[in-house]
């Protein structure tokens, strides 16, 4: 959501009937350290874009 200047990390995903599906989604403010399995991301270093985009 770039127009609240969030970040969403989707998880857990599994098979839908039109591809994969996502079935936990985090949202973080944009500043925050994200964490997903071994990977961690400064979310203050991502560019934000206009929420028409």
């Amino acid at each position: 959501m770039r127009d609240k200047r969030t970040v969403s990390l989707h998880s857990d995903s599994s098979a839908g009937p039109d591809g994969i599906r996502f079935r936990k989604t985090v949202p973080y403010a944009f500043g925050d350290i994200v964490t997903a399995g071994r990977w961690t991301l400064d979310t203050s270093s991502l560019t934000s874009y206009p929420a028409h985009w």
